[in-house]
């Protein structure tokens, strides 16, 4: 089969590579698209903290099931169409043997420290595997990785109805986590982003925006939320600026949730985190079970046709160009998702 493979830091090879041979309990799917996740420029950089190479990237995919092997009765048959939970646990630690698997002490991903999606074919347990309705589209169905961090980052954040929700950082993850917030009954999302061309792409959306670099942010936000501060204040930029902003605009006993990674010890202000009594809260990809609700998330999200997710795609590329969306994506000029057509 037709695969991208990272042979060392910095660069990508198209190459024959053999389909994976199945172990018990899990199913061969054949690619249909992989998106580009920011994950990826870490690990094609040589900067992910346990990635090996070489590895095959890609665990934002969609595809359909080729084979099965498995003695078990599993309701899922070659053809359905499928998305899967990219998450490898050890089920032994501490985290795992309490069900927070995706937390698991030596946490592993698919397309990071196993074999991806930027491949015509990749495996995956049957146990992660989730079918996809005829409704949704290939492409949107592409996105249900990074939807469920957003659904997960909104569950942590406990983001409730008439909450008002300052997202920090409009990339596609912040974007996803904005859409998501409001679909869960939050009654203004309001974003924080520089990046022009990113501001433009929430205000598409019917977003509100602070600029921090052209404007007075904390009379923005005073004017947002009636002097008291958003009741959840959610970090996805992973800066500085970002953290010292989000303890500022928060109110009183409201929630900070982190989400971004700054790559070295952050700063933050603890005295305004002390006085107004916040909650911090991190959030690392999701669970299982939000996965699933993902899903039916995007669905529904479809059906009701309220938003053109579409345009959440900038791209779509063939795995020849893989190496050079990787690229562009680094050097800023393309912030939108990019998906790769197998």
């Amino acid at each position: 089969m037709k695969a991208a493979v990272l042979t060392e830091w910095e660069t990508i090879e198209i190459r024959d590579v053999p389909i994976p041979e199945l172990e018990e309990n899990e199913c061969l799917i054949k690619v249909s698209y992989t998106g580009i996740c920011g994950t990826d420029l870490h690990i094609y950089g040589g900067h992910h903290p346990t990635a090996k190479s070489p590895i095959i990237l890609g665990h934002e995919f969609i595809g359909t099931v080729e084979r099965i092997r498995t003695n078990r009765s599993v309701d899922l048959k070659p053809g359905d169409r499928v998305v899967a939970e990219p998450l490898i646990s050890c089920d032994s630690c501490e985290a795992c043997r309490e069900g927070n698997w995706h937390v698991c002490r030596t946490l592993k991903l698919l397309g990071i420290h196993a074999n991806g999606g930027f491949a015509e074919y990749l495996k995956a347990s049957v146990d992660k595997v989730i079918k996809v309705d005829a409704r949704l589209s290939d492409r949107i169905a592409a996105l249900t990785e990074p939807f469920a961090v957003g659904f997960h980052v909104n569950q942590r954040a406990g983001v409730k109805n008439g909450d008002r929700v300052l997202v920090i950082g409009g990339g596609p993850i912040g974007h996803i986590v904005g859409l998501v917030a409001r679909e869960g009954g939050a009654s203004r999302v309001v974003f924080s982003e520089i990046n022009p061309v990113r501001i433009d792409q929430v205000k598409a959306f019917g977003f509100e925006t602070i600029d921090p670099t052209n404007e007075d942010a904390a009379s923005r936000v005073h004017a947002f939320t009636d002097g008291e501060g958003f009741d959840v204040v959610i970090e996805v930029s992973g800066s500085q600026a970002g953290l010292l902003f989000s303890t500022e605009a928060c109110r009183i006993r409201g929630t900070v949730v982190f989400v971004g990674f700054l790559g070295k010890i952050p700063q933050f202000n603890v005295l305004q985190a002390i006085f107004k009594e916040l909650t911090m809260v991190g959030s690392r990809v999701y669970t299982f079970g939000h996965f699933q609700k993902t899903v039916k998330l995007l669905e529904k999200m479809t059906l009701e046709n309220k938003y053109d997710l579409e345009k959440l795609i900038s791209d779509i590329l063939t795995l020849d160009q893989l190496e050079s969306a990787i690229q562009s994506m680094r050097e800023g000029n393309n912030l939108g998702k990019i998906l790769i057509a197998l």
